[in-house]
């Protein structure tokens, strides 16, 4: 049995893909949440892969920590995936692959804003997935008013990103991205578009972007590259997101609850014409990640458990974690609208002549 342990609230990712590409495997993997490991305060012997580590309370750090050795001591024959307290989150990451001249762009945090000498910069959240919140921003002075404008939106969390500007000669960025599963690489997808934000809604589809990602995916081009990229962040489940400049990989991110399936709730014809047309693309990598997901079930005894301890202190502070958390999410939802045309405007902005590089 393969077990995904995850926050309940985040705990849909894999669970869209279970229904929609991965039944075949549904009976060898179950989803388990912090919340209900608190409530039983055992757990049932099988490989474990930790996911959402960015998305986790401390409590919920802790308690996964102890998850890690309490199986890793019942048993040397399981998978355990994602060290709770080794994972690289997105800020780390960046900081230690410019340290390592794995990356040519630095990354501050917003109170850091001063440390900025080289721009253009754009603005993103630490802990979230939702691409920047900004459009290019040419200077100080830019900056300061986009700072200004975020103010209340949880500040705390933004981080300024140099811009590194990946475009070929006519324009077209490529995100890259690949997905690890224990030790198996498995190359999932390039996103071509003609905007820096490389978003699925910008995608260009055409034959000559077809042919590319075909051989992207059935290659494994960067296959080395990726393999110590993962090994950096100590990560042995997620999916990287990248770009190439000059022909060196630039690493964006490493999402440890990646999207795999998400048609539940898409109607969108567009989207759906765009998947047929990529069919053979998400047929090789539903292949290699299957095969990979398969690769980690152990044969562990059926209806053996470990005890793991948990404290009623921990359990009352998972409990405040959780309805401060319910209150977060009520905040942004409330101002997810402001955001959004914050960032609109952001990048409107950032294109008016006034904006330009002065």
């Amino acid at each position: 049995m393969i077990f995904f342990v995850a926050p309940a609230e985040d705990s849909f990712e894999m669970g869209e893909f279970i229904q929609l590409d991965g039944r075949a495997l549904q009976s060898r993997i179950q989803l388990l949440s912090y919340e209900e490991i608190a409530i039983r305060r055992k757990l049932p012997l099988g490989s474990y892969v930790f996911s959402a580590i960015d998305q986790l309370s401390p409590t919920q750090r802790d308690i996964a920590a102890r998850c890690w050795q309490a199986l890793s001591q019942a048993s040397a024959d399981i998978a355990l995936l994602n060290h709770p307290h080794d994972v690289l989150c997105r800020y780390e990451l960046l900081e230690r692959c410019l340290r390592l001249r794995r990356s040519s762009f630095r990354v501050f945090r917003a109170s850091d804003f001063s440390r900025c000498a080289s721009f253009p910069v754009f603005l993103r959240l630490e802990r979230e997935h939702n691409g920047s919140l900004s459009g290019l921003l040419y200077n100080k002075r830019q900056l300061v008013q986009a700072l200004a404008v975020l103010q209340g939106c949880h500040t705390r969390d933004i981080m300024i990103v140099e811009y590194c500007d990946t475009a070929d000669s006519s324009g077209v960025f490529r995100k890259y991205s690949a997905f690890i599963m224990g030790d198996a690489i498995i190359a999932n997808s390039i996103v071509h578009s003609h905007d820096w934000v490389t978003k699925w809604g910008a995608k260009a589809c055409d034959l000559d972007a077809l042919h590319e990602e075909l051989a992207y995916v059935e290659r494994n081009l960067h296959e080395e590259w990726l393999r110590s990229a993962f090994a950096l962040a100590t990560i042995r489940y997620g999916r990287i997101d990248y770009g190439v400049k000059d022909s060196v990989p630039q690493l964006w991110e490493i999402n440890t609850n990646p999207t795999i399936s998400r048609r539940l709730r898409d109607a969108d014809p567009a989207r759906e014409q765009q998947r047929k047309f990529r069919a053979p693309v998400r047929q090789r990598f539903l292949c290699g990640f299957l095969d990979a997901l398969s690769a980690l079930d152990t044969h562990a005894e059926a209806g053996c458990t470990i005890a793991v301890e948990v404290s009623p202190s921990e359990v009352r502070r998972l409990e405040a974690e959780k309805l401060a958390a319910r209150r977060l999410h009520a905040r942004r939802k409330a101002i997810a609208r402001g955001v959004h045309l914050t960032a609109r405007v952001l990048r409107r902005f950032s294109k008016r002549t006034s904006w330009v590089r002065s």
